[in-house]
């Protein structure tokens, strides 16, 4: 569990993060990269977990991603989320702890692969495994906090 507060909302069957408690300047940065910067497809989730661990891990210095709404960039204590299109009012940057933002991560693709399974875009046999990887994902997040302990 995340150190921050948030909330999960179906539309239009697909789950949207509500971060807008979590005291976390500019949030909606990482609510609108969720689905579209860091798309919802198992793979994608997955690919986008391993790089952010491999920063976590100190296996690489920094993770460059983003696309749609956002440029997102993880070192190993911290990820930024900067806006594309920046309003001018706001700086237009999110800035969160890596770990912390894996987090959420998992806990938006746990969402997302159940809500797959309700629409039935993917098999419960699919949904077993994609919930056997985020068991092994938070395995990996757990270890991590142990070791900076």
């Amino acid at each position: 569990m995340s150190k921050y507060k948030y909330s999960f909302e179906e539309k239009f069957e697909r789950i949207i993060i509500n971060l807008s408690e979590s005291n976390l300047e500019n949030s909606f940065l990482i609510e609108h990269s969720l689905g579209s910067d860091i798309l919802a497809g198992f793979d994608e989730v997955e690919e986008n977990f391993n790089s952010y661990l491999k920063v976590l891990n100190g296996e690489e210095e920094l993770y460059k991603g983003g696309g749609n709404t956002s440029i997102i960039r993880a070192y190993e204590n911290f990820t930024l989320f900067e806006s594309l299109f920046p309003n001018g009012e706001e700086d237009g940057i999110c800035a969160i702890e890596t770990i912390e933002f894996m987090k959420i991560l998992l806990d938006w693709a746990q969402e997302v692969f159940k809500c797959d399974r309700r629409y039935e875009r993917i098999s419960e046999e699919q949904l077993e495994e994609q919930m056997l990887w985020l068991k092994e994902a938070w395995a990996k997040v757990n270890k991590h906090k142990e070791r900076i302990r």
